[in-house]
């Protein structure tokens, strides 16, 4: 390479990170690096940073480098937003590590949390979208009874959106402790709950919004939030998560009512519905690592 000072290169009028490059040098040896890989290069490794960049890139199919990045903490080449394309679905990284410590009876390790874009599929494809018909995917009828741990979401649709998450992730999909509502009084608040085993969840209002606006909260917040108590960084660094991308709404585990949960609505207003709504779709959570 012809040597050339510095303040001899002509401005860049128009710089343009995914087209630009800059020039590195080691040694006697020199290359060239696309600008943005170069920023994304320089950011140090751990959940700390990746969680607070959101980038949005395709990571394609999960591989093993990608496992031993999750596994050993740097998360490396990995931010919010980034998603992976399996079998027809894309997951979206929504935080890093955001389990991380918690739990009742085990610490859990590292990990990524996942979310579909926009709604889960069930294990035969079908895509948890609401119809406005049939689509009564929390209850058939308007109760809370037995809280969220008797609803039909849980205790019929969960099982198959986990078959699905088992087929593309197999033994990478991460066991964890999540808390459950399973009684709600004659006030329509839960008043009890329980840590049970899981391998996916349904977000509550504080994953989402960053508090707690509509979950009926009067005897404990406990029982709606458990250990999900952090924004996570995908609502938090894109506002377009919050709307769905103005698709529709999606389910809440928080009870609002006797006859009613909470839903993060598609017009970006953090809402209620009636349990048997057909309007409101399913948007569920796992981690893997």
């Amino acid at each position: 390479m012809t040597d050339i000072r510095i303040q001899d290169f002509g401005e860049n009028s128009k710089p343009d990170a995914n087209n630009d490059f800059v020039m590195t040098f080691n040694d006697n040896s020199e290359s060239k690096t696309r600008l943005r890989d170069a920023f994304y290069s320089i950011v140090p490794d751990g959940a700390q940073t990746h969680n607070n960049i959101f980038r949005g890139w395709n990571l394609g199919a999960l591989n093993s480098t990608h496992i031993a990045n999750i596994q050993n903490g740097s998360f490396k080449d990995m931010f919010i937003g980034d998603y992976f394309d399996i079998n027809g679905s894309w997951y979206v990284i929504a935080g890093i590590n955001a389990k991380h410590l918690k739990g009742d009876n085990a610490a859990l390790g590292n990990h990524l949390l996942l979310m579909p874009d926009r709604f889960s599929r069930l294990a035969d494809g079908t895509v948890m979208r609401a119809d406005g018909k049939t689509t009564h995917y929390m209850n058939d009828t308007d109760t809370t009874a037995g809280g969220f741990a008797n609803t039909k979401l849980y205790k019929t649709y969960m099982p198959l959106i986990q078959r699905k998450l088992e087929a593309d992730f197999g033994s990478h999909l991460l066991n964890f402790r999540e808390v459950v509502s399973t009684h709600v009084d004659g006030s329509g608040t839960p008043d009890q709950g329980e840590w049970r085993d899981a391998k996916l969840g349904i977000p509550n209002e504080v994953m989402v919004y960053g508090t707690t606006l509509n979950g009926n909260n009067k005897n404990n917040s406990w029982y709606n939030i458990g250990d999900d108590d952090v924004q996570l960084p995908l609502f938090r660094l894109n506002p377009d998560e919050l709307t769905n991308h103005r698709d529709l709404s999606f389910w809440l585990r928080d009870v609002h009512s006797a006859s009613e949960f909470a839903d993060a609505h598609a017009s970006g207003d953090a809402g209620w519905n009636g349990a048997s709504d057909a309007l409101v779709g399913v948007r569920a959570f796992f981690l893997i690592g």
